[in-house]
């Protein structure tokens, strides 16, 4: 089968071209993904942060970045960092730290977007009560108001570093040798096993998505945040449903709690 005839190439899938030379493939995936998180996270909160300010010389630039950003589609931040990044520093700099940039500036606005989201959603009494006890407001943030928002946050931060690793396949357009540039390499040089290559690359980007989705809903648990999906994979809510079961007679309602942890023994 021409899809198993793939394994030929799977460190070419996996690494490019390393050891002759930069490392590429789904490695250079996971590598810019966890660049681009490292580098916009403070850049991140700063702008969530500022968000939330009442002065408009605070609020109103935050907020003209994230909108910008959010509202410019990544293809084409990506082709513009490409290629002002050049123009306005007057040197070369590589496709690879190009890539990393755009795609930082891309996360930072959504990071943006989720602090802000965590911090409005700690309850305002949590900072009054901290500031009654003689809290300085910095500590009663970093230690009361942070802490709640940081649990608040964790699934929505793991879900869009996962959407985060699956857009690094755009950056491919401009010569990145990541997993999708590798897989056009491979079609553009066997034609006739095109449809095997790009099968080879979406299995390739959903055993790693797949993954990091897993390890997020241990870190949830491990950290005290429970889904009902975390608890009970099996479980349903069928009175949601538009169009409900009919349920037998003698069937009950499924009365296990929808958010509660699990009991320990």
């Amino acid at each position: 089968m021409e899809l198993f005839e793939q394994f030929e190439h799977i460190k070419f899938y996996l690494l490019g071209p390393y050891p002759r030379g930069d490392v590429g493939g789904l490695a250079l995936n996971v590598i810019l993904a966890f660049l681009s998180i490292a580098f916009s996270s403070l850049f991140g909160v700063i702008l969530g942060y500022s968000r939330l300010s009442c002065r408009s010389y605070v609020k109103l630039p935050a907020m003209a970045f994230v909108e910008i950003i959010r509202s410019t589609p990544l293809i084409m931040l990506i082709f513009w960092f490409y290629f002002f990044l050049p123009y306005v520093f007057g040197g070369n700099i590589t496709i690879f730290w190009s890539a990393v940039i755009s795609l930082s500036f891309y996360a930072a606005a959504y990071e943006a977007e989720i602090v802000r989201a965590g911090i409005l959603a700690v309850p305002r009494g949590q900072l009054e009560a901290a500031l009654t006890t003689g809290m300085s407001r910095y500590k009663a943030m970093w230690f009361v108001v942070l802490p709640q928002a940081f649990r608040i946050m964790v699934p929505s931060f793991v879900s869009f570093f996962v959407s985060l690793f699956k857009d690094t396949a755009t950056v491919f357009i401009i010569g990145v040798l990541e997993l999708t540039q590798a897989g056009i390499i491979i079609a553009q040089r066997e034609p006739d096993k095109m449809y095997a290559a790009y099968i080879a690359m979406g299995i390739g980007f959903w055993c790693v998505s797949f993954s990091m989705s897993h390890l997020a809903r241990l870190l949830e648990k491990r950290i005290g945040i429970f889904d009902l999906e975390s608890i009970r994979p099996d479980a349903c809510r069928d009175e949601f449903m538009l169009v409900p079961k009919v349920k037998k007679d003698g069937e009950g309602p499924d009365n296990t709690p929808v958010c509660a942890p699990p009991e320990s023994h």
